[in-house]
């Protein structure tokens, strides 16, 4: 999964040998030729070109191929008019204000992991802000980041100054669209979400001026920013984090017998939302024949204290799980270890020398668990994944110090919830469809809430399950910066 716990290319790895999302997007548009090149809608795209420092990448250049490739495989492909590889904030502002509401999507893209693929639009102009990729740590402690930034490269520096941010787990997820939405990862519980550790932000807006904004300059804007997902109101060129020293986690993994699955999941839920803030987990629930699970997490306390930790789970699960290892790492080999890394310098896209990360090809869509699964609540969940196959449930705990936030406090809605469950799927006859019926069902067991970095394009409920209480007031505020709408998306809270 993107961001929590679990990493999707280890647990595909690993079931084929057993076998044998995005900044912000834009409105509809059209392209249309203009001289052998394409122009899209009203926008001089030859003049956008000139006035950059960066390359704007248009269909028959070298590279746009590989640049117009969304993250996700199973996307359909996708033909922009004009992908600009931005060198700076300055590139950015031209981008904004040349191809900015005249009548073609303006999407930025930071990892470009939006589940949707929406950071990648058709007939639009993508801004690609992965050169905006600096870290600096201060002595403070205090991180500033570059909204190009991929989390590997946000873990590595900050382990490098001996300090942490909670984020996600996959290595080449950019820190931009993490961060929007809210950010939940194996650090969760014990730090809180991403987003709770922004404390300013570099925001170049619908017209083209610049903002840094925080608690006191453009709050309401600053409080979209944490949690309300990527797409709104402006481009993040730059973010300013708190960080934490950087912990040294003991990383475990149980394995259960498929015969005790429904007892594993209602039994983890109990345990996960009594148990202190140093430890998240994951439980994952595999559809087969006969689903089965497993659990790995972080601790963030001594051995024996987790020993005692996992001795109650057991117990309560009532029988010994088949396998179960732990192994206290660094905080930048623990971040290694859930991206499926060996190594920092190889933990980035396979198309870059010596990467080793892979797109990947899957359909997702997720729902947040409101209170602690019961028996029958597990024993349904069971029962509705005996009908599949090819898909996951990953429940992600979360509570602890990301309940220290109050719900309206920040966008991100689900403060107080035990856990969210992402439904990850990679079955190559289905288009998405089956694993949106999968989530409907599951709705009258868990809920309707929904993570809005987890966002699913075939979702009817995505408005008020991504925002809850909170989506009145962003919207708002989105409609107050973003008047004419230059930002616009499919899942846009203006069209919530």
């Amino acid at each position: 999964m993107t961001e929590a716990g679990f990493s999707r290319r280890r647990f595909l790895t690993t079931t084929a040998a057993l076998t044998g999302t995005a900044l912000l997007t834009g409105a509809g548009g059209s392209a249309f030729a203009t001289g052998g090149r394409e122009r899209a809608g009203g926008i001089d795209l030859d003049g956008l070109g000139k006035a950059m420092s960066g390359r704007l990448l248009r269909p028959g250049d070298t590279g746009y191929e590989l640049a117009a490739r969304p993250w996700n495989l199973a996307l359909s492909a996708r033909r922009p008019a004009a992908i600009a590889l931005v060198d700076d904030r300055d590139d950015v502002i031209e981008c904004v204000r040349r191809a900015g509401g005249r009548g073609a999507p303006l999407a930025a893209r930071s990892g470009g992991h939006n589940y949707a693929g929406f950071s990648t639009p058709d007939s639009g102009v993508v801004v690609d802000v992965t050169a905006l990729d600096k870290i600096s740590v201060r002595d403070d402690g205090t991180a500033v980041v570059g909204s190009g930034a991929r989390l590997m490269e946000v873990y590595t520096a900050l382990a490098a100054r001996g300090r942490a941010l909670p984020g996600g787990t996959c290595a080449s997820v950019g820190i931009a669209g993490l961060t929007l939405g809210g950010g939940i990862g194996p650090l969760t519980r014990a730090y809180g979400l991403t987003c709770d550790r922004l404390k300013a932000a570099t925001v170049v807006l619908a017209d083209g001026s610049v903002h840094k904004v925080d608690s006191h300059r453009d709050a309401d804007l600053f409080w979209a920013l944490r949690g309300g997902g990527g797409g709104h109101a402006g481009i993040v060129t730059e973010f300013t984090f708190s960080t934490v020293p950087a912990p040294s986690p003991v990383i475990f993994n149980l394995e259960f017998p498929a015969e005790h699955t429904a007892k594993v999941l209602a039994s983890w839920s109990a345990w996960q939302a009594a148990a202190p803030k140093g430890l998240t987990s994951t439980c994952s629930v595999e559809a087969r024949k006969q689903p089965t699970a497993s659990i790995e997490g972080a601790w963030i306390g001594t051995d024996a204290a987790l020993d005692t930790q996992l001795a109650s789970l057991i117990a309560e699960v009532g029988v010994a799980p088949t396998e179960r290892t732990t192994t206290r790492k660094s905080y930048l080999d623990a971040m290694l270890h859930y991206a499926g890394c060996d190594e920092a310098k190889t933990c980035h896209l396979n198309t870059k020398p010596g990467g080793t990360v892979e797109r990947e090809s899957f359909h997702a869509a997720s729902r947040m668990v409101p209170h602690t699964l019961k028996a029958a609540d597990a024993d349904r969940v069971v029962e509705i994944l005996s009908g599949h196959s090819d898909m996951v449930l990953l429940f992600d705990g979360v509570g602890g110090e990301v309940d220290s936030v109050g719900a309206r406090d920040t966008a991100y809605p689900h403060r107080g919830a035990n856990a969210s469950m992402q439904i990850y799927g990679w079955s190559e006859t289905d288009q998405g469809e089956v694993l949106t019926q999968a989530q409907q069902a599951l709705t009258r067991v868990i809920g309707t809430g929904s993570y809005v970095n987890y966002i699913n394009p075939m979702q009817t409920d995505w408005a008020t399950s991504y925002w809850g209480a909170n989506k009145t007031r962003l919207r708002r505020i989105v409609s107050a910066y973003d008047p004419g709408k230059v930002f616009d998306f499919p899942q846009s809270v203006l069209r919530g």
